[in-house]
């Protein structure tokens, strides 16, 4: 495994109160589950979905974002073999239902979140997670307390490790802060620079870890933007004007929308996801290019949209 250089430093950082080290650089998994991302894309096969991860790790990229509902990711983590190299960091999420509002009692809460973490501890072949992420709970749901209960209760049992929450917005953000999360996972981009406000100043405060995913926003930085539809004018104006940002830097939008994220201390891992070794490998060599100038940042800086519809692909239409 090779270790990757950023600014020509070493691009380990530890992930707030967990302690664990991870990569500048992470791989989110769904694209290796199902069939996901603007356009048509292809469930890879299983060889090269292997491949792939194996070329990860290779590459110095060694954290691993998955869920037990994304499709065959799991599995394929499982069955690759890279979770038996002790540096490597696999984080999963629980409890999907949360951000579809169904509704449990607390021991049914209970009961359901224990019987998916063991799951995902049979097909990653792990005797304990490194961290568990709750999947989009509200901040009425983190405030409550249940939810902290259950995880700690597992935290004790030694189930897992560190736990937090994949959230979207600010404010379920800040009640998994404020509820003692471990780390949290949060969007953040060209597009949708909302976690800059409050979010990252309140994780630094109490040290809970950044994880960041929608580097590419599902791929509109990324030269999928033409499949968006019309009613989301205001991000395709916003890829349009980033577009002569890259232009003048001379080089790609994916790389100047990585390197935006990159730009961003308070995140501790950015999270690439492809299902394709090119942009993988890209990625890494993006990495070594270090922050974008300052000109170029304040540029980026002013395309933020305010609308949430606008920056949340849950909120797109389908």
């Amino acid at each position: 495994m090779m270790h990757l250089m950023y600014n020509g430093t070493d691009t380990l950082k530890v992930l707030g109160k967990t302690g664990l080290k991870v990569s500048r650089l992470g791989l989110g998994t769904a694209e290796i589950g199902f069939a996901y991302g603007l356009g048509s894309p292809a469930l890879p096969q299983e060889a090269d979905a292997l491949a792939l991860l194996a070329d990860a790790v290779g590459a110095g990229v060694i954290f691993f974002d998955t869920a037990n509902y994304y499709g065959l990711a799991e599995e394929r983590i499982g069955r690759s073999g890279i979770l038996q190299d002790p540096d490597v960091v696999v984080c999963t999420k629980c409890a999907q239902f949360l951000e579809k509002g169904e509704y449990f009692t607390p021991a049914e809460l209970e009961a359901k979140i224990r019987e998916q973490v063991q799951s995902s501890l049979r097909t990653l072949g792990l005797s304990a997670l490194p961290l568990l992420l709750l999947h989009g709970p509200s901040a009425q749901q983190l405030q409550e307390g249940t939810l902290t209960a259950i995880v700690k209760k597992l935290q004790n049992e030694g189930s897992i490790r560190s736990w937090g929450a994949s959230t979207r917005g600010e404010e379920p953000a800040l009640a998994a802060i404020a509820a003692g999360a471990d780390a949290i996972e949060v969007a953040y981009n060209i597009a949708d620079q909302r976690m800059a406000r409050r979010v990252f100043p309140a994780a630094a405060q109490k040290g809970v870890g950044i994880i960041n995913r929608s580097v590419y926003l599902k791929g509109a930085f990324a030269g999928k933007a033409g499949h968006l539809p019309d009613s989301l004018a205001p991000l395709k104006a916003a890829v349009a004007s980033a577009q002569s940002v890259a232009d003048r830097l001379g080089i790609p939008l994916p790389e100047l929308a990585l390197r935006f994220a990159l730009s961003e201390s308070a995140i501790n891992v950015s999270l690439i996801g492809t299902a394709k070794r090119e942009h993988l490998l890209s990625a890494v060599q993006v990495l070594a290019q270090g922050p974008l100038p300052q000109e170029a940042v304040a540029a980026l800086r002013a395309l933020a949209i305010e609308t949430e519809a606008q920056v949340d692909p849950a909120q797109w239409p389908k």
